[in-house]
C-alpha cells in the first residue's frame, strides 16, 4: 500500500531537518505570476530547490535553501490553498516554507517520487527518458532500473486521479512540489492540449514551475512551462536572460517569453 502523509508546516520542518517547446514568437513583457481563472483551481507544479543530489539524503544545499526562500517570497501574496509534495526530503524542504507561509499542511505522497532510473548521471537518465518520450516501443524497458515508463505512468495517474477528484471544485491555488523527471514525462501527457515542447524543455530547473488550471470537469490545462520565481538568478549558460514558454491552452503551441526581472 502506498504511503500518503499529511504534515503540518511545523511537522514538515521537523521531519526534514537534518527546460524547451516549439517556438512561435518572443515576448518580453508577459507576467508569469500565477493568476486565478474561475471556475476551477489554479495549479503550480514546482520542481524542488537545488539539493546535494545524488547524495542519499538529498537535502537542500546552501543554494537550494536560498531558492526555497525566494519561492516563499514569490508566492507570498498568492491564494495558496493546498501544498503537496513527494515523500523525498528535498521536496519536503522546498514545500515546507510555502506551506508555513500560508498556514496549510504539506500532503506528501510516495507516488510523486522521482523516476527510479538505473543511474543518477543526468546524461544516462536523460537518454533513457528521451527514448521513452520519442520511441514508445521502448516504454516497457526499464534499462536496468527499478521501473519502466508504464510503472511511472501508473503511479502518476493514481495520484492525479485522486488529486483532481479532491480539488476540481476548489478555489485558489494549489502548489505541488515534486521532481523534474516525473514532471517531464507525465505533465505534457496529462495536459489536455498536449503542449508542444522540445524534449529538454519538458523538464523544469530547480524551483521552476509549470502553471496549469484544473477545470471542474477534471481536465488539466497547462499554460506555461519553466517559470522561475527568481529569473535574475537563473540566466542561461551563455549569459542570456532566463526565459520560459507560454502554452496555448487550446492548440498546445508554445511561445518563448523572456522572464521579467525586478
Amino acid at each position: 500500500m502506498k504511503r500518503r502523509t499529511r504534515l503540518s508546516a511545523l511537522a514538515a520542518t521537523i521531519a526534514v531537518l537534518a527546460t524547451t517547446p516549439a517556438v512561435v514568437g518572443l515576448q518580453a513583457d508577459a507576467d508569469p505570476k500565477p493568476k486565478q481563472v474561475s471556475p476551477g483551481y489554479d495549479l503550480l507544479f514546482v520542481r524542488h530547490a537545488k539539493s546535494v543530489y545524488p547524495v542519499p539524503e538529498d537535502e537542500l544545499n546552501a543554494v537550494g535553501i536560498q531558492q526555497a526562500a525566494r519561492l516563499v517570497e514569490f508566492l507570498h501574496d498568492e491564494p495558496i490553498a493546498s501544498v503537496d509534495s513527494s515523500i523525498m526530503v528535498r521536496t519536503y524542504q522546498t514545500a515546507d516554507g510555502v506551506a508555513a507561509d500560508h498556514d496549510v499542511p504539506v500532503l506528501a505522497d510516495e507516488d510523486l517520487r522521482e523516476v527510479e532510473l538505473p543511474s543518477k548521471d543526468e546524461r544516462i537518465a536523460g537518454g533513457i527518458m528521451y527514448q521513452w518520450v520519442n520511441d514508445p516501443s521502448t516504454r516497457g524497458n526499464a534499462f536496468g532500473g527499478a521501473e519502466d515508463y508504464y510503472d511511472v505512468q501508473e503511479r502518476w495517474e493514481r495520484w492525479w486521479t485522486q488529486y483532481a477528484r479532491e480539488h476540481r471544485n476548489d478555489r485558489g491555488t494549489g502548489v505541488v512540489v515534486a521532481h523534474g523527471g516525473i514532471y517531464g514525462l507525465m505533465l505534457p501527457e496529462t495536459c489536455a492540449s498536449k503542449p508542444q515542447l522540445p524534449f529538454s524543455e519538458r523538464f523544469p530547473g530547480n524551483t521552476e514551475f509549470i502553471k496549469a488550471h484544473l477545470n471542474p470537469n477534471g481536465t488539466l490545462v497547462c499554460t506555461a512551462f519553466g517559470v522561475s520565481p527568481d529569473p535574475a538568478a537563473m540566466p542561461n549558460a551563455d549569459g542570456s536572460p532566463h526565459y520560459y514558454y507560454e502554452v496555448d491552452p487550446v492548440t498546445g503551441a508554445s511561445t518563448k517569453v523572456v522572464s521579467p526581472t525586478p
